[in-house]
C-alpha cells in the first residue's frame, strides 16, 4: 500500500463517522447512480423495444419504469448529496478536535518552530479540505463500485441466462484493471503535485523576498536581475504544472479504454439473443467510461486531500501518557538540566532545590536565558538534557491538568485571552479564591462589563497574577511580573502572594523583589549557582 493511500485510510478511519449516517449516504448515492444509469439505459432500450413490437401496450412497462427513473432521479441526487454533505461536516468537526488537542499539546520549541501568524487559520483550511475525503473520494468511490457491480449482475443474468455470464467476467475483469491502472497513478499523481506545491510556494517566496529591494535594485538599475529571476521560478512552475497535467491526461484515457475493450469483448463474442439485450450490453458497457471517469476525479481528489493530510501529520506531536497526579511533597527539584535554544546552549548542568513555601527570585543578565528555565520549570518547554521533578515525580508524567492547577505561570508579557476580564480570569477553571477580592487586593476596581483591551500593561499584569492564583496553586512561577508596576503595585502583588502560602519562584531584576525573596539564584554564563543572603 503506498504512502499516500495508507495516509488516505488513516484518516477515514480518523474520522469515524456514525454507522447510520454512513450507510445512508451510501445507499443514496449507489441508488442516485443506478437510477441515472437505468435511466440512460431504458430510454434506449424502449427504442429498440417499440421498434420491434410497435404499440404502446407493448412498451407501457418500461415506459412506466422510465417514467418513475426520471421522476426520482433528481431527490435521490439531491438526497445524495445531503447525506455526503453531513457526513463530511461530522468528519471534518471531528478532524478540527483532533487539530486544536493535537496543537494544543505543542511545547514553546514547536512554537517557535512553526511560528506563523496564519497558522491556524491555514491548519483549518486544511481540515475544511479534508472534507472532500468523503464528498468527493470516499462516496464516489463506494457508489460507482456498486454501480458497476450492479451492472455486472444484471448482465449475467440477462435471458438467455447463461449465455452474458462470459461476457459479464469479462467486463468485471476490465474494470478491476482500471481501477487498479486509476490506482497506480496516484503515487506518481502525488509526487507531480508536491513538486509543483514546492515550486509555487518558491515562486511566492521570491516575490516576498524581491518585494523589499526591487526599489533600490530599480534606482540602480538593475531591474534585469528581479525580471531574471522570477522569470527563472515561473519556468520552473510552469514545468511542474505541465508534467502534472500529462500524468492527468494519462489517467484519463483509463475510462475510454476500459469502455472499448469491453465494447470490443461484445463484439467479439456476441452472445445469440435478442437486439434488445445486445443494446443493453453495449450501454451498460459505454456507462462504463462515465463511472470510471467518476473514479478518476476520485483520484485527483484524493491528491489534494493526501497533501493536506500531510501538512496537518507534520504538527503532530507525540503522544503524552502523563497521568500520575500531584504529590504530596511538593518539592522542586533540578537535576543536571541543560536547555538549548536556537542551538545556542542557556542553561548548562543546572542543580539546586526549592522547598514548599519558599520564596525564590532568579536573577541574571537580560537574555541570560531565565525566561526559558522558568518556562522549562513549568512544563511548557522540554529540557534538552536532565530532569525536573515535583516530589520526586518527573513534570512530564503529571496530569495535564492537575499539573495546571497546581503550578501556575505568568508570562512576563501575558497572554490573555479577548473579552471581560472577570471572564477571562477563570477561563472554564473552578476558582478557590475569591477573584473579585484579590484584584481589589491589587487596586483594581473591575465589574462585568471590564474588558482586556481597556487595561494598561501594568493592569494586565495584575490580572495575569489573580489569574494564576485563582486555583490556589501549590507552586507560582512569575517571570518579572512587576517590570511595569511603581512602588505602591509592587508592594501589593508581593503581599498577595505572600497570603497564599505557595511556593513562589519570581525572575526579576526589582532589587524590592530579591529582598523579599528568601532564597536567590544567579544564571549567568550558563551556569544557575545560589548566592548567599
Amino acid at each position: 500500500m503506498s504512502t499516500d493511500i495508507a495516509r488516505i485510510v488513516r484518516w477515514l478511519k480518523r474520522a469515524r463517522p456514525p454507522r447510520a449516517q454512513l450507510v445512508r449516504a451510501m445507499m443514496a448515492g449507489t441508488v442516485a447512480s443506478i437510477t441515472n444509469t437505468g435511466l440512460v439505459i431504458g430510454a434506449v432500450a424502449l427504442l429498440v423495444e417499440s421498434a420491434h413490437r410497435p404499440g404502446l401496450r407493448a412498451v407501457a412497462g418500461v415506459l412506466i419504469v422510465i417514467e418513475l427513473l426520471a421522476f426520482l432521479r433528481s431527490p435521490l441526487r439531491f438526497l445524495e448529496r445531503l447525506s455526503a454533505h453531513r457526513l463530511g461536516f461530522s468528519a471534518v468537526t471531528r478532524w478540527r478536535r483532533w487539530l486544536i488537542a493535537t496543537i494544543g499539546r505543542w511545547d514553546y520549541s514547536r512554537w517557535r518552530e512553526h511560528a506563523a501568524g496564519d497558522l491556524l487559520e491555514r491548519s483549518l483550511r486544511d481540515t475544511d479540505e479534508l472534507q472532500d475525503l468523503w464528498l468527493r473520494f470516499a462516496l464516489p468511490i463506494l457508489t460507482t463500485s456498486l454501480t458497476l457491480l450492479a451492472g455486472d449482475i444484471v448482465l449475467a443474468l440477462l435471458p438467455p441466462r447463461g449465455h452474458w455470464l462470459l461476457f459479464a467476467l469479462t467486463m468485471l475483469i476490465v474494470q478491476v484493471l482500471a481501477y487498479a491502472a486509476l490506482f497506480a497513478n496516484l503515487r506518481t499523481l502525488s509526487r507531480r503535485d508536491q513538486e509543483l506545491r514546492t515550486e509555487r510556494g518558491a515562486y511566492l517566496a521570491t516575490l516576498v523576498e524581491l518585494s523589499g529591494v526591487t526599489p533600490e535594485l530599480s534606482l540602480l538599475g538593475h531591474e534585469d536581475f528581479v525580471v531574471e529571476r522570477l522569470n527563472e521560478k515561473r519556468v520552473r512552475v510552469g514545468r511542474c504544472e505541465e508534467l502534472l497535467q500529462r500524468v492527468r491526461r494519462r489517467s484519463n484515457v483509463v475510462p475510454l479504454a476500459g469502455a472499448a475493450l469491453t465494447l470490443g469483448a461484445l463484439a467479439a463474442m456476441h452472445p445469440h439473443t435478442s437486439p434488445l439485450w445486445t443494446v443493453v450490453a453495449a450501454l451498460l458497457a459505454i456507462s462504463n467510461a462515465e463511472s470510471l471517469g467518476v473514479v478518476r476525479a476520485s483520484i485527483d481528489t484524493a491528491v489534494a486531500v493526501s497533501a493536506a493530510a500531510s501538512r496537518l501529520e507534520e504538527m503532530q506531536s507525540a503522544e503524552f501518557s502523563a497521568s500520575q497526579g500531584w504529590p504530596v511533597d511538593s518539592t522542586f527539584v533540578a537535576e543536571h538540566v541543560t536547555l538549548n535554544e536556537d542551538g545556542t546552549t542557556l542553561v548548562e548542568d543546572a542543580n539546586f532545590a526549592i522547598f514548599p513555601g519558599r520564596r525564590t527570585a532568579v536573577i541574571g543578565p537580560s537574555g541570560s536565558g531565565k525566561s526559558t528555565l522558568l518556562r522549562a520549570m513549568c512544563g511548557l518547554d522540554r529540557v534538552t538534557s536532565g530532569r525536573l521533578s515535583v516530589g520526586g515525580v518527573d513534570i512530564a508524567a503529571i496530569d495535564e491538568k492537575v499539573l495546571r492547577d497546581e503550578l501556575a505561570y505568568v508570562a512576563s508579557e501575558p497572554g490573555l485571552t479577548r473579552g471581560y476580564a472577570t471572564d477571562v480570569i477563570h477561563l472554564g477553571r473552578s476558582g478557590a479564591r475569591d477573584a473579585a477580592l484579590d484584584l481589589g487586593d491589587l487596586g483594581l476596581v473591575t465589574d462585568e462589563t471590564t474588558r482586556w483591551e481597556e487595561l494598561s500593561r501594568g493592569e494586565r499584569q495584575r490580572v495575569a497574577v489573580v489569574r494564576a492564583l485563582v486555583t490556589s496553586p501549590s507552586i507560582v512561577i512569575l517571570d518579572e511580573p512587576t517590570s511595569g508596576l511603581g512602588l505602591s503595585e509592587t508592594e501589593l502583588v508581593l503581599s498577595l502572594l505572600e497570603s497564599t502560602n505557595a511556593t513562589v519562584v519570581i525572575a526579576t531584576h526589582d532589587p524590592r523583589v530579591i529582598a523579599w525573596c528568601d532564597d536567590v539564584l544567579e544564571l549567568d554564563e550558563r551556569r544557575l549557582r545560589p548566592l548567599n543572603r
